[in-house]
């Protein structure tokens, strides 16, 4: 009975566990937009184009986390200077579960059941080779994290923790 018990708990608190909704990019240009976590999303935004330094200055500010304070807001306001780099937003709608570890969502290609809110008509910028960009993916029932991506060869390498935090 204690076992049954035990074993009921473990799966329960295994099973209850959040993780942070993380955007993972790859593939070519356009880059194909995947994500690791157990959250829903809730947006989808991709920034740039950035230089490695001012992204660098970014996730020095944040850590990639997807929530900042205003003083942060005022810091990256500096770093990326007061040109918007906003490329592409997407709002899902209503009508499905939008769980992220599902989702695989190719830039620029509107995935039925969302809504492109930026731009408002038409397609994204394309991606230019040797440029750095951002995805943040705000979510429900779980924390968030940024990604960071390049272009590099035609492909999009995702740039790792170590490389911008240096």
């Amino acid at each position: 009975m204690q076992i049954g018990v035990i074993s009921l708990f473990i799966i329960t608190t295994v099973n209850g566990c959040e993780v942070d909704t993380k955007p993972i990019v790859r593939g070519g240009n356009p880059p194909i937009i995947e994500f690791d976590g157990t959250g829903g999303l809730l947006q989808l935004y991709v920034f740039g184009p950035f230089t490695l330094e001012q992204l660098k200055g970014s996730y020095k500010i944040t850590r990639g986390e997807g929530s900042i304070t205003t003083e942060q807001a005022k810091e990256l306001d500096k770093i990326s200077g007061d040109k918007a780099h906003s490329l592409w937003q997407l709002d899902p709608g209503p009508s499905r579960n939008w769980n992220v570890s599902t989702l695989s969502i190719t830039y620029g290609i509107v995935p039925e059941g969302c809504k492109q809110v930026y731009p408002a008509n038409g397609k994204p910028e394309p991606l230019i080779e040797g440029k750095f960009y951002q995805v943040s993916a705000p979510s429900y029932n779980a924390n968030f994290k940024k990604g960071y991506f390049t272009i590099k060869n035609n492909k999009a390498v995702t740039l790792t923790d170590e490389e911008l935090g240096n």
